[in-house]
């Protein structure tokens, strides 16, 4: 079993980011995504989360069932009975992975930790209570980053778990009232969309304390060129190919 890193880590020297596992060759946001993430060396592997009806916490990007799961509805609007049941490996690629389960987040954790990895949750859904909930139960709280869209839940998650790292997702440009709010959130983490990112704005994140990483970059001459500029870390669909621009 390898040794779990703390999440201070993925502050240490620059970092290369699995988006929903390794997805390029597995479903994304499933166990085998995250354990092939793992055997390719990845030492932060990203996941997106939903809450369930009655109050869960599993591993689902999209809004819609439909494109994952083959039927209609959402994760919010079914219980986690329900969602145990949905088959989600089946879309796919050649019939490998039919059957694949969706998992939960203490699941996922658990995977990535005893895999020497640290988690970073992307919240899509769900109460930040919930979120700590699940973090604290399993004394992970420093040994996990949390990332959304959704900077109140942040804010709510913050006083919750106040020595997690949370990150702040975001794009296009930085306006005036994008910059107060960071100096008010003090996010550790900043994932921004890499098209967006211009070099005064990675320069305003660094001067404001945050590391920053940029999603989705799956061309390893852009990934060389914000790496040689700072960047802090990519996130990509290509782990294997980019985990060479940083040994």
């Amino acid at each position: 079993m390898s040794v779990a890193l703390s999440s201070t880590e993925a502050f240490e020297g620059q970092v290369i980011i699995t988006h929903r596992g390794a997805s390029v060759v597995a479903p994304e946001n499933t166990e085998v995504a995250i354990r092939k993430a793992l055997r390719m060396g990845a030492k932060v592997i990203e996941f997106d989360v939903r809450g369930t009806a009655d109050g869960s916490l599993v591993l689902f990007h999209d809004d819609k069932l439909e494109r994952l799961a083959g039927r209609e509805g959402s994760i919010e609007s079914i219980t986690l009975e329900e969602v145990s049941s949905l088959e989600v490996g089946k879309w796919f690629g050649d019939g490998s992975f039919d059957g694949e389960k969706v998992i939960d987040l203490a699941t996922a954790i658990r995977i990535c930790l005893e895999g020497g990895a640290i988690p970073l949750i992307e919240r899509k859904s769900g109460e930040a209570a919930t979120y700590a909930e699940v973090i604290r139960t399993l004394g992970a709280g420093e040994k996990v980053i949390v990332q959304s869209f959704d900077w109140k839940f942040l804010e709510a998650f913050r006083e919750e778990l106040p020595k997690t790292p949370i990150g702040a997702l975001g794009s296009k440009s930085f306006s005036a009232e994008k910059l107060t709010q960071f100096e008010s959130l003090k996010p550790e983490w900043v994932g921004w969309k890499f098209s967006n990112m211009i070099p005064p704005g990675l320069e305003m994140l660094n001067a404001l304390g945050s590391r920053v990483a940029l999603w989705t970059v799956n061309d390893p001459e852009v990934a060389s060129k914000w790496l040689e500029a700072g960047v802090d870390g990519i996130i990509t669909d290509h782990p294997d190919k980019m985990l060479l621009l940083i040994e």
